[in-house]
């Protein structure tokens, strides 16, 4: 299959031997059966070992598959590919109080390539707010283009400023900025280069420029009334017609939509189920601790009596093994459940690049629609005798400044469906690859955690025995 711009195209469903073949985790709740793809068969996808395993501590490394890295929190702290920069979002710490009260970071860019042209490195300080700047800009001047997410803002979590909430954040907004310089487009944009290297006072001049834009935005114009109207218009005529705008796209791009949109839902309830796991682990380590604790209170009842020795034991070997739950809860949701909600979140940008793209097309329809209307209207002032010259000049200006506008929105358009050729391509990629590091970092972690259980209560079993056997020598 070929797209208008000459790309290449495969179908996924018809590579046996590609991670973007039809799949499905039977009884996991999360589909991943791809549908006849959009996605541009240009190199050779990233591949996963299937064999070998990796040192105690290690986890297989999502951008270079093979190669361990340390798992943190379940995010991936290491530079991708294709990363000129090698970005550190460190020590945060606490600004104010009450509801001006907010966390400041420091971040760090260090250039990976030295060399005469190599910018220097930097460490300037960020809140959440100017990451939100950052993210803000990309959307607005890089449409079509797919955006990592920001890690998601908590209100209530906010006012707790808790210890862990803080970590948490840092991390996300760490692997957000690694994201962000390793993308081909969004790492050679100038608001990047302006967030990572403006001083204070750049940045203040730059922060208020964006709030007195952003107050100019928001408040009511005739013109963007008009052309609310103008869209409401459009999409009323659609449905009294039965058309739509999607009549104009490619078939294939709108089979990879309705699998972006269906994956949505898998991943929000895969993500919901793994939160019920470590939630469900983190109450199995709370009742192990508590059964330890009334065994101990048993042995203590009974002073005198044989069992005194074994419950002690049993009691040491219930909080060795609470202890381990307890680490595997937060473990599972630090490498599984918070990565897959990361998973989910990335769908969103997907989402809204192919908002971008359904507004950049209605825009395109309405305007072909706007200067046919034009031309009708000039055909008919031409046929009309008698009529002054100047209302059918005026007519003709008003059909070529139709005929721009068609120009303008074409152009936006297939900007749009050239950078999401790409872009989807490059998501899907990533995407499978590290589903499939979760899903083994799952597997390593609940085998060797198993096994560290059946290790413990082995050795209950051998040191209440040899207890036993000491009482009746004594």
């Amino acid at each position: 299959m070929q797209d208008t711009g000459g790309h290449q195209f495969f179908s996924a469903s018809a590579t046996s031997g590609h991670p973007l073949a039809a799949t499905s985790d039977q009884g996991s709740g999360l589909n991943t059966t791809v549908p006849p793809t959009y996605f541009k068969s240009s190199a050779a996808p990233p591949t996963l070992s299937t064999g070998g395993s990796f040192p105690t501590g290690y986890q297989p490394n999502p951008y270079h598959p093979g190669t361990p890295h340390t798992a943190v929190s379940g995010y991936m702290q290491n530079t991708p590919p294709n990363a000129d920069l090698e970005i550190s979002v460190v020590e945060p710490t606490k600004q104010g109080e009450g509801v001006s009260a907010h966390i400041c970071y420091k971040v760090r860019s260090r250039p990976l390539l030295s060399g005469p042209t190599a910018p220097p490195a930097s460490e300037v300080v960020r809140r959440f707010r100017d990451f939100s700047w950052l993210q803000y800009k990309m959307q607005e001047r890089h449409k079509g283009v797919i955006i990592p997410p920001l890690p998601e803002k908590s209100a209530v979590q906010k006012f707790q400023m808790g210890t862990d909430f803080i970590e948490q954040r840092r991390r996300a907004l760490q692997v957000y900025l690694s994201k962000v310089v390793s993308h081909p487009v969004l790492k050679e944009v100038p608001e990047l280069n302006t967030f990572l290297r403006a001083n204070e006072e750049e940045w203040t001049m730059e922060m208020a420029r964006w709030q007195a834009e952003t107050a100019a935005s928001s408040k009511p114009a005739v013109g963007g009334a008009m052309q609310w109207f103008r869209n409401l218009q459009h999409s009323a005529q659609n449905m009294v017609s039965g058309r739509s705008d999607d009549s104009s796209e490619d078939p294939a791009y709108l089979k990879v939509r309705d699998y972006i949109n269906s994956l949505e839902a898998h991943l929000v309830e895969a993500q919901r189920q793994a939160g019920r796991l470590a939630r469900k682990e983190g109450e199995l380590a709370a009742a192990l601790a508590e059964f330890g604790n009334a065994a101990e209170g048993l042995g203590k009842f009974d002073s005198q009596g044989l069992l005194r020795g074994s419950f002690d034991i049993l009691c040491a070997r219930a909080g060795q093994v609470a202890t381990t739950s307890r680490q595997r809860a937060e473990r599972l949701s630090a490498t599984f459940e918070i990565p897959l909600q990361q998973q989910a979140r990335a769908i969103k940008s997907v989402q809204s690049a192919m908002s971008d793209r359904s507004v950049a097309l209605s825009a395109y329809v309405l305007a072909k629609g706007d200067l046919d209307s034009k031309k009708l209207r000039l055909a008919r002032l031409r046929a009309t005798p008698g009529l002054s010259e100047g209302k059918v000049v005026e007519a003709e200006r008003e059909t070529m400044d139709a005929e721009e506008k068609v120009c303008i929105t074409k152009l936006a358009y297939d900007t749009i469906v050239s950078r999401m050729t790409e872009e989807l391509n490059r998501f899907q990629k990533e995407r499978s690859v590290e589903l499939s590091i979760l899903l083994k970092e799952l597997a390593l972690t609940q085998a060797q955690s198993a096994s560290e259980n059946a290790q413990a209560w082995s050795s209950l079993l051998a040191d209440i025995q040899q207890q036993q056997q000491m009482v009746r020598v004594a």
